[in-house]
């Protein structure tokens, strides 16, 4: 028995509709135990404290998150050399696997100069 076009059309949908959802679920993954959130909350501790010690950065509008070991940073900073100093100093620090740096250059307000980024 043959299909009306517009039912051959609804199972059609329907089943990309499964599959989507199906990806969609694969793709989340499980979420996170304790101990992992633990670990992330200590392991971006140690960064921020890296960080405030270091002589040679003023790092009060850093932001630190780790996810597994990929710490990233984000806020900003007054001096261009001071986006490179924070990335050396996190990736330093013990359970840090990479860092992502999102650091961007503050210019007294101006956002569009030469070297913000």
């Amino acid at each position: 028995m043959a299909l009306s076009p517009v039912m051959n059309r609804a199972t059609c949908a329907g089943f990309a509709v499964a599959l989507l959802c199906g990806l969609a679920a694969c793709a989340t993954g499980a979420g996170k135990t304790d101990a992992q959130r633990q670990t992330d909350k200590e392991t971006s501790a140690r960064v921020q404290a890296a960080l405030d010690a270091d002589k040679e950065l003023y790092a009060k509008h850093i932001t630190v998150r780790a996810d597994n070991g990929v710490v990233r940073l984000s806020g900003y900073v007054w001096d261009p050399p001071d986006i490179t100093e924070a990335k050396m100093v996190a990736e330093l620090v013990e359970g840090v696997s990479e860092v992502v740096n999102d650091l961007e250059l503050q210019r007294n307000g101006v956002d569009d100069s030469g070297v913000s980024r």
